[in-house]
């Protein structure tokens, strides 16, 4: 059976839509708080995205107040990230130091990462993943 991991934070609505969704279907997942990632954690997540580290962060700063509207500090570095400035491991350390910038939910078995709520992609990626063996009460 495989392991999956779902890196979130409380209070996003997408990540609690996932969470719902995995169990709803079966599929064995770790929860785990998207503050716990660590650099070589986000390294290898960059490694599946083919856009790159840019993919990880919320796309404009309006979308990261929607979810994170006590975070201000953070708010200036997505536009750094997103000029195209930066190179792949500079975003990697930027995430590492302030991982509220990562936008969830994350689905990984860190051979395949699902980032984002984006259920046409979910179907796809765990029809074929052996799920826990439910059952009806």
């Amino acid at each position: 059976m495989d392991q999956w991991i779902l890196y979130g934070k409380a209070g996003n609505p997408s990540y609690e839509i996932t969470k719902a969704w995995l169990k709803n279907n079966g599929i064995p997942f770790e929860n785990r708080s998207v503050f716990q990632l660590t650099r070589e954690e986000i390294a290898r997540l960059v490694a599946l995205v083919p856009e790159g580290a840019k993919k990880l962060v919320y796309p404009d700063t309006f979308s990261f107040s929607m979810i994170n509207p006590q975070k201000k500090t953070e708010k200036s570095y997505i536009e750094k990230i997103h000029s195209g400035d930066l190179s792949e491991e500079e975003i990697v350390g930027i995430l590492a130091d302030y991982p509220s910038l990562v936008i969830t939910p994350i689905v990984t078995d860190y051979k395949t990462v699902v980032v984002g709520y984006d259920l046409d992609t979910m179907v796809s990626t765990f029809r074929f993943v052996k799920v826990k063996d439910v059952t009806m009460a």
